[in-house]
């Protein structure tokens, strides 16, 4: 994919026949979706289609494995392969250092830092810390060591212009209304994490103080605009695209999307809190499942290819012949959907169970809709076999729905 319009995305809907690349959109929802994409994207892998992907793009959760799978193509330049085939090194690079990272809690100790007295005042506070631990584990270099291929684009959300801000690795910072200003030192992979994943409660909003002075080729241009662009802050990136496909959709022939966006029950267990947010993740759903028609409705009537999976998906859906290894559809209505967005810490267990389901789901969805991505033939082996039996996955995951308020663990 060459020039301007390709690398920063178009503003119109090409036709089919002007198409061009293929992108793989990863949503949000804190560790349960790094999980699950971590486990997508492992059988993506071995069917030789990660290879092909041109455009990675990632939404909160998604960005935290976005990072851990762009920290270990910068470590090691030979893994992507040059024309499809494997990415090498993946369990060691990739798949270990995600799920032990997932085993932690991040999330505490950064919001309490925001509410300390002393740093009531900086706004940034609670978000920088949540950087600086990024910094120690997914995500320690710099945006503009990401490597060439694939194109990592990062999603926040501009709530100044309320519109997609992207961290691009194509060599862009920025939203469409405020312009765009190219990458620094002051941008590290870690703050576009934190950025990505600054989910409104714990944390709040990043203000964007380094790069502003460079903001060019803005689409607001108001007498007010030298105001506003100062006093830009950054949400999670889910408050404007939970499935990531914004800056793709356009103009990419192939778009592949694994979502493990909130899929709550009609009654949450989070009681008298939910009576409060219930009007705003409507709102949220709502936005995510208009994307979500939309896509599918293209690959039905063949406007582009690709395929979609979700963390809530039932096998059955997908109406294979034969039936796909996979955990029962009452399982994963009853015990995998409701699974809590948090970067809490997880268990072997929820941590076993979130990546073969990605990994089987994402495999069910390909033989079904992009059998013809596949250029390697992999035999299906889910990467943890024992957490497959469902009688000791219901244990694991039996109080997994629950966000506890300080930490799941002791020591935050």
């Amino acid at each position: 994919m060459t020039g301007t319009a390709t690398r920063y995305g178009r503003a119109e809907f090409l036709p089919r026949e002007q198409r061009q690349g293929t992108a793989l959109c990863l949503s949000g929802g804190g560790f349960r979706a790094a999980l699950f994409h971590l486990g997508a994207l492992r059988r993506l892998n071995e069917l030789g289609i990660l290879g092909q992907v041109d455009t990675l793009t990632s939404v909160s959760g998604g960005s935290i494995f976005a990072a851990q799978l762009a920290t270990h193509l910068s470590r090691s330049p030979d893994a992507w392969p040059a024309d499809g085939g494997v990415v090498v090194g993946w369990e060691e690079g990739v798949a270990v250092p995600m799920r032990a990272f997932a085993a932690t809690n991040i999330r505490t100790r950064p919001a309490l830092r925001g509410l300390h007295p002393l740093r009531w005042l900086d706004q940034n506070a609670a978000v920088d810390a949540l950087a600086a631990r990024y910094a120690k584990g997914p995500a320690p270099g710099g945006l503009d060591e990401l490597p060439s291929r694939p194109r990592f684009v990062i999603c926040a959300t501009d709530m100044r212009f309320r519109e997609q801000w992207v961290f691009d690795s194509a060599g862009r910072i920025g939203s469409r209304s405020a312009g765009y200003f190219p990458p620094s030192a002051a941008w590290t992979l870690a703050r576009a994490v934190a950025a990505s994943s600054c989910v409104p409660g714990p944390f709040r909003a990043m203000r964007v103080r380094d790069g502003v002075d460079a903001l060019s080729d803005g689409a607001y241009a108001g007498d007010d605009r030298e105001r506003l662009v100062r006093s830009i802050d950054l949400a999670d990136g889910g408050v404007y695209d939970n499935l990531g496909i914004e800056p793709v959709w356009r103009d990419h022939a192939v778009v592949l999307v694994s979502d493990a966006s909130p899929s709550l029950s009609p009654d949450p267990p989070i009681r008298a809190v939910w009576r409060a947010l219930r009007f705003a993740v409507t709102l949220l759903e709502q936005a995510t499942e208009v994307r979500k028609r939309w896509l599918l409705s293209s690959f039905m009537r063949g406007d582009l290819d690709g395929a979609y999976w979700g963390i809530a998906s039932k096998p059955s859906h997908y109406e294979l012949d034969p039936a796909p290894t996979s955990y029962s559809d009452e399982f994963v209505e009853r015990f995998i959907a409701p699974v809590r967005i948090d970067i809490d810490a997880f268990s072997e267990g929820e941590i076993g169970v979130l990546e073969n389901h990605g990994y089987l789901i994402a495999d069910a969805a390909v033989r079904r809709h992009g059998e013809q991505l596949a250029t390697e033939a992999a035999p299906l082996e889910a990467p943890h076999p024992a957490w497959l039996d469902e009688g000791r996955a219901e244990h694991a995951l039996a109080d997994s729905a629950t966000t506890r308020f300080f930490s799941r663990r002791l020591r935050i």
